[in-house]
């Protein structure tokens, strides 16, 4: 938000799905460890969604392991950053390309 970006924030996996079936999102960022539904399936619901179809998803995530990159890319992340790696001007110049 402090970057101009409005935000919307889902206590969980199934909250996002549903906010998501009810609002056309530019963007939406997700952790893989979330309870209810986790960020694999959530992205692969929101690829079903004709609405989300072309909706970037970006995964944030301590999974660090090549499987689940690949895996988060498979069910149709556009980006997948790691948060050991994190910083705030890599999420955002993410964002900024995604969103053009």
């Amino acid at each position: 938000e402090s970057y101009g970006y409005r935000v919307d924030v889902a206590s969980d996996g199934m909250e996002g799905l549903e906010k998501a079936k009810n609002f056309q999102y530019n963007l939406v960022v997700t952790d893989i460890e979330m309870p209810k539904l986790d960020g694999f399936s959530l992205t692969e619901a929101l690829r079903k969604e004709e609405k989300h179809f072309f909706t970037p998803i970006i995964i944030v995530s301590s999974r660090d392991r090549e499987e689940d990159k690949n895996k988060g890319m498979q069910v149709g992340a556009d980006a997948y950053i790691i948060k050991g790696d994190f910083e705030q001007s890599n999420l955002l110049s993410t964002i900024r390309s995604l969103i053009r």
